[in-house]
């Protein structure tokens, strides 16, 4: 079935199947997590405005649990003291967008609307050349700072980012440019074909040592900071690869940690659109997933953002970060009857409420999709499992 897809469209696939599964090295890690409450942060909007909607009550809400209602046994309004501090994770995607100062300084002011206790790390990635071969192209990340309260420290590293993103752009051109990858691909194919596509015309590989904020943010949210509410913000062009059963780990993972993912997805270009429709219509004939940054955002009760100018990308970050504040978080207790089976247990969170005319409002309701109880057994634990990341899709970004 491959050799009847473009090749060039074909080799960005095989670039993604192929490489390593960024988490693999951290296989032995363990998350076991009990609870005998569930929380669960809700953002409500106007259906017709967009706007979060505030000044809510308990009566307002109603939780199912796999269809049965759930009493609230805990309720915290918007804009109230939230329970937890947050333990915030920003990803940056190189270059796109971040290398423009106002973009950085405007992120930074929304940073600055954060409570004294919030913790921020920041994360990049991003791609570089590896090698003289034309569009070959090692994937690459980076923890430039770890969790933390210093604000000062916060915006120093962003900052720094900010540069690192204006030096490494010439680097990676060609990968953004339609017409140097179709051009440089293409000749290299006629140059030397290759039906098995062991060359691909477009080289992109992931670094051996890739951390994934998709796997660092449910260990840190176990095991470094419990306590805290772990929030990721992740831009990304969302043309992410995974298989069913590594995402439903990943998806078990985030859930039962409390994780809540958001995306800022990158608008795709002419050819960003061409490998988004090749990616959607392949992905199942491999047995993967596609849209990975979407799926974990919506399974988590995060927030996707579609972005496609520098100015909607600062906007979404800092609307992002306001309305963390804007959530309300309810809660309801576990029985004894509630057994810890491992499986996942689906949640709905329905609103409703009246205008000043008594007329019933539209609402549009942001939650994860479900909780997870650990199993019983201490000797039944799941490894973390990584993920796949197709690289190519950058090429569609502008």
């Amino acid at each position: 079935m491959r050799n009847k897809i473009s090749a060039l469209v074909c080799a960005l696939l095989l670039a993604a199947t192929a490489a390593p599964a960024p988490g693999q090295e951290q296989a032995d890690e363990v998350l076991l997590v009990r609870t005998r409450a569930v929380f669960i942060d809700v953002l409500v909007r106007d259906k017709k405005t967009g706007e979060a909607v505030t000044g809510l009550k308990p009566e307002n809400f109603r939780v199912l649990d796999d269809g049965k209602p759930r009493p609230l046994t805990y309720f915290s309004g918007e804009g109230a003291e939230r329970k937890r501090p947050l333990a915030l994770i920003l990803v940056l995607n190189l270059p796109l967008y971040v290398e423009k100062p106002e973009v950085m300084e405007q992120i930074i002011s929304a940073l600055g609307t954060l409570r004294p206790d919030d913790e921020v790390a920041v994360m990049q990635v991003w791609a570089e050349r590896n090698g003289p071969r034309p569009l070959s192209f090692i994937y690459r990340s980076k923890l430039v700072l770890d969790l933390t309260r210093d604000r000062e420290k916060t915006y120093a590293a962003l900052r720094e980012v900010q540069k690192f993103a204006q030096r490494n752009r010439p680097e990676v051109e060609e990968l953004l440019s339609l017409k140097a990858a179709m051009k440089a691909g293409w000749k290299d194919v006629l140059r030397n074909p290759d039906p098995t596509m062991q060359n691909p015309p477009m080289d992109i590989t992931v670094a051996p040592d890739f951390e994934a904020a998709v796997d660092k943010a449910p260990l840190i949210a176990a095991k470094e900071r419990p306590n805290s509410q772990v929030v990721v913000i992740e831009s990304t062009d969302d043309d992410t690869l995974a298989t069913y059963a590594q995402s439903r780990e990943v998806t078990r993972r985030l859930l039962a940690t409390g994780v809540t993912y958001n995306g800022l997805i990158l608008k795709r270009d002419l050819f960003g659109k061409l490998v988004h429709f090749t990616g959607r219509v392949v992905s199942p004939m491999l047995g993967m997933r596609y849209e990975m940054t979407s799926h974990y955002s919506r399974q988590t009760g995060g927030e996707v953002a579609q972005v496609g100018s520098p100015e909607s990308f600062a906007a979404a970050v800092s609307r992002i970060i306001n309305d963390l504040s804007a959530r309300y978080s309810l809660g309801f207790a576990l029985t004894d009857a509630d057994r810890d089976d491992g499986r996942l247990h689906k949640l709905e969170v329905k609103v409703k409420g009246r205008d000043a005319r008594g007329r019933e409002r539209k609402f549009t309701v942001t939650a994860r999709k479900g909780y997870y109880m650990s199993t019983d057994s201490p000797e039944s634990p799941t490894p973390a499992p990584g993920r796949v990341k197709n690289l190519a899709s950058l090429a569609g970004a502008q």
